[in-house]
Parts: C-alpha cells; sequence; structure tokens
C-alpha cells in the first residue's frame, strides 16, 4: 500500500510504503511525482517504510519506468527500520547527484528538517 502526501508546491513530497507496493502503486507514486515535477525543480522528497514486504513483480517492472525521472530530485531522506540499513548507498548508485540520507522510523521530524534545509 502506498500514501502520498505534500502535493502541493512547497511542501515535501512524502511517499509512505506500507506492505507490499503494487503495480498500481506505483503508478500512483509516478503520477505524483510528475505533478510535483511540474510545480517545481528540483524536488525534495521524503520516503517512509513501514512492515515492507517486498514488491510484485508487475511493480518492480513499473519501478524501472520510474528511475529516469528520479533526476529530478535533489535531496531524499529514507525513513525505515533496520532491514533497510544501507538502501541510502544502493539508491545512490542508480541515480547519483543526488544526495540521499537514511533515518530510523524514530526520526521521521529529524529527516523532515533535514530535507526544509537548503
Amino acid at each position: 500500500m502506498l500514501e502520498i502526501n505534500g502535493e502541493k508546491q512547497g511542501e515535501i513530497l512524502e511517499v509512505t510504503t506500507t506492505g507490499t507496493a503494487t503495480q498500481e502503486d506505483l503508478k500512483m507514486f509516478k503520477e505524483a511525482l510528475n505533478e510535483k515535477k511540474l510545480q517545481e525543480e528540483p524536488i525534495n522528497i521524503l520516503f517512509i517504510f513501514k512492515n515492507i514486504n517486498g514488491n510484485t513483480t508487475k511493480a518492480t517492472v513499473e519501478a524501472w519506468k520510474i528511475v529516469t525521472k528520479l533526476k529530478s530530485i535533489k535531496k531524499s531522506a529514507i525513513v525505515a527500520d533496520e532491514s533497510f540499513i544501507g538502501l541510502n548507498e544502493k539508491v545512490e548508485k542508480f541515480i547519483p547527484g543526488v544526495e540521499i540520507n537514511q533515518y530510523s522510523l524514530e526520526e521521521l521530524e529529524a529527516a523532515r528538517k533535514w530535507l526544509r534545509e537548503d
């Protein structure tokens, strides 16, 4: 399941994923990202992962279609549990030039604060 907040101009785009991400979830993310890019660029984005069970096969294919759009991201914060340690380093390899920091679930407000800083 995917929840998206902060779609208005000047807000941080927040994407919360819980459980298993589906192809429909990733299409929703792609649409939100496209809309945000029309409002402002570069974009700061917050990813929150809770109780992740992975992606469906179709979702994985959809995710690869989105990767090219991620180049418009300036800063990204990843908020997740311990199972995601090192995810920021893996993501940086796919989208070089994007500043990425990783935070624990308890550090959500610190992640938001970092994204608001220039």
